[in-house]
Protein backbone atom coordinates (compact mmCIF):
# COMPACT_ATOMS: atom_id res chain seq x y z
CA UNK A 1 0.00 0.00 0.00
CA UNK A 2 2.72 2.35 1.02
CA UNK A 3 4.41 1.72 -2.92
CA UNK A 4 0.78 3.00 -4.08
CA UNK A 5 0.82 5.84 -2.07
CA UNK A 6 4.36 6.60 -3.06
CA UNK A 7 4.38 6.14 -6.62
CA UNK A 8 0.92 8.34 -6.25
CA UNK A 9 2.94 11.06 -4.71
CA UNK A 10 5.65 10.83 -7.08
CA UNK A 11 3.22 10.99 -10.47
CA UNK A 12 1.82 14.21 -8.73
CA UNK A 13 5.12 16.14 -8.27
CA UNK A 14 5.93 14.77 -11.88
CA UNK A 15 2.67 16.12 -13.08
CA UNK A 16 3.15 19.69 -11.13
CA UNK A 17 7.03 19.98 -12.25
CA UNK A 18 5.98 19.22 -16.06
CA UNK A 19 2.95 21.95 -15.27
CA UNK A 20 5.94 24.79 -14.59
CA UNK A 21 8.43 23.45 -17.39
CA UNK A 22 5.42 24.09 -19.69
CA UNK A 23 5.16 27.75 -18.44
CA UNK A 24 8.57 28.79 -18.41
CA UNK A 25 8.71 27.09 -21.85
CA UNK A 26 5.80 29.48 -22.93
CA UNK A 27 7.56 32.85 -21.19
CA UNK A 28 10.45 31.94 -23.42
CA UNK A 29 8.73 31.41 -26.56
CA UNK A 30 7.28 35.27 -25.75
CA UNK A 31 10.49 36.28 -25.06
CA UNK A 32 12.22 35.40 -27.90
CA UNK A 33 9.67 36.77 -30.39
CA UNK A 34 9.96 40.37 -28.38
CA UNK A 35 13.89 40.17 -28.65
CA UNK A 36 13.96 38.48 -32.91
CA UNK A 37 13.52 41.76 -34.41
CA UNK A 38 16.32 43.42 -31.97
CA UNK A 39 18.94 40.45 -32.71
CA UNK A 40 18.23 41.11 -36.30
CA UNK A 41 18.99 44.73 -36.45
CA UNK A 42 22.22 43.94 -34.33
CA UNK A 43 23.00 41.43 -36.72
CA UNK A 44 22.42 43.80 -39.72
CA UNK A 45 24.29 46.77 -37.87
CA UNK A 46 27.41 44.23 -37.11
CA UNK A 47 27.34 43.12 -40.75
CA UNK A 48 27.05 46.92 -41.98
CA UNK A 49 30.24 48.15 -40.04
CA UNK A 50 31.95 44.90 -40.77
CA UNK A 51 31.76 45.73 -44.32
CA UNK A 52 32.33 49.39 -44.42
CA UNK A 53 36.11 51.09 -45.09
CA UNK A 54 38.01 52.05 -42.30
CA UNK A 55 37.98 55.69 -43.11
CA UNK A 56 34.08 55.75 -43.91
CA UNK A 57 33.51 53.91 -40.55
CA UNK A 58 35.57 56.74 -38.83
CA UNK A 59 33.31 59.34 -40.25
CA UNK A 60 30.07 57.81 -39.29
CA UNK A 61 30.89 56.92 -35.71
CA UNK A 62 32.60 60.91 -34.99
CA UNK A 63 30.10 62.33 -37.23
CA UNK A 64 26.61 60.86 -36.15
CA UNK A 65 24.90 62.35 -33.47
CA UNK A 66 24.13 60.06 -30.91
CA UNK A 67 26.04 57.06 -32.48
CA UNK A 68 28.11 57.13 -29.38
CA UNK A 69 26.94 55.14 -25.89
CA UNK A 70 25.41 57.32 -23.50
CA UNK A 71 28.26 57.15 -21.52
CA UNK A 72 31.03 58.08 -23.91
CA UNK A 73 28.32 60.72 -25.48
CA UNK A 74 27.73 62.34 -21.50
CA UNK A 75 31.68 62.56 -21.86
CA UNK A 76 31.63 64.35 -25.45
CA UNK A 77 29.24 66.47 -23.70
CA UNK A 78 31.12 67.92 -20.57
CA UNK A 79 33.83 68.25 -22.83
CA UNK A 80 32.40 70.11 -25.79
CA UNK A 81 31.10 72.32 -23.11
CA UNK A 82 35.14 73.07 -21.22
CA UNK A 83 36.38 73.04 -24.45
CA UNK A 84 40.17 72.17 -23.91
CA UNK A 85 40.75 70.37 -20.95
CA UNK A 86 41.59 67.64 -18.34
CA UNK A 87 40.07 64.16 -17.15
CA UNK A 88 39.87 66.02 -13.98
CA UNK A 89 38.08 69.07 -14.99
CA UNK A 90 35.56 66.74 -16.97
CA UNK A 91 34.89 64.54 -13.68
CA UNK A 92 34.21 67.51 -11.98
CA UNK A 93 31.69 68.33 -14.72
CA UNK A 94 30.58 64.42 -15.30
CA UNK A 95 30.43 64.14 -11.42
CA UNK A 96 32.51 60.73 -12.24
CA UNK A 97 35.48 59.64 -10.85
CA UNK A 98 38.58 60.76 -12.54
CA UNK A 99 40.10 57.26 -13.80
CA UNK A 100 36.90 56.43 -15.63
CA UNK A 101 36.91 60.02 -16.91
CA UNK A 102 40.26 59.39 -18.46
CA UNK A 103 39.46 55.79 -20.10
CA UNK A 104 36.53 57.29 -21.66
CA UNK A 105 38.04 60.85 -23.03
CA UNK A 106 41.41 58.09 -24.43
CA UNK A 107 38.44 55.43 -26.29
CA UNK A 108 37.04 58.93 -27.76
CA UNK A 109 40.52 60.00 -29.03
CA UNK A 110 41.36 56.43 -30.30
CA UNK A 111 37.96 56.55 -32.15
CA UNK A 112 39.35 59.72 -33.35
CA UNK A 113 36.64 62.42 -31.99
CA UNK A 114 38.56 63.72 -29.98
CA UNK A 115 43.02 64.99 -29.88
CA UNK A 116 44.67 64.78 -26.87
CA UNK A 117 47.81 66.61 -26.38
CA UNK A 118 50.11 65.60 -23.35
CA UNK A 119 51.65 68.91 -20.98
CA UNK A 120 54.08 67.58 -18.91
CA UNK A 121 52.33 64.53 -17.10
CA UNK A 122 48.98 65.96 -17.66
CA UNK A 123 47.09 65.02 -20.87
CA UNK A 124 44.42 68.14 -22.42
CA UNK A 125 41.67 66.67 -24.77
CA UNK A 126 39.63 68.82 -27.54
CA UNK A 127 37.13 67.84 -29.27
CA UNK A 128 38.35 67.81 -33.37
CA UNK A 129 37.16 70.02 -35.38
CA UNK A 130 38.18 69.24 -38.76
CA UNK A 131 36.22 65.88 -39.76
CA UNK A 132 38.07 62.69 -40.41
CA UNK A 133 37.90 63.08 -43.82
CA UNK A 134 36.46 65.87 -46.07
CA UNK A 135 34.82 65.36 -49.20
CA UNK A 136 37.65 66.88 -51.24
CA UNK A 137 40.07 64.46 -49.96
CA UNK A 138 37.39 61.79 -50.81
CA UNK A 139 37.58 62.99 -54.26
CA UNK A 140 41.65 62.61 -54.39
CA UNK A 141 41.31 58.84 -53.68
CA UNK A 142 43.25 56.51 -55.75
CA UNK A 143 40.01 55.15 -58.45
CA UNK A 144 41.04 51.83 -57.08
CA UNK A 145 40.23 52.55 -53.87
CA UNK A 146 37.03 54.03 -54.78
CA UNK A 147 35.83 50.66 -56.62
CA UNK A 148 36.66 48.87 -53.28
CA UNK A 149 34.34 51.32 -51.68
CA UNK A 150 31.80 50.55 -54.37
CA UNK A 151 32.04 47.05 -54.09
CA UNK A 152 31.53 47.06 -49.79
CA UNK A 153 28.47 49.68 -50.25
CA UNK A 154 27.19 46.76 -52.85
CA UNK A 155 27.74 43.88 -50.68
CA UNK A 156 25.58 45.66 -48.18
Amino acid sequence: MENRWERAMLANKVDKIEKQVDKIEKQVDKIEKRLAPVETQLTETVIFLNTMPQKTMQIAIGSAEGFLPDHLEKTKRALKTLGYATASDVAKVTKRARAVESSYLCQLERIGILTGERVGRTKWFRIVTKPLLTASESLEQPPSNQSTVEQNLLEI
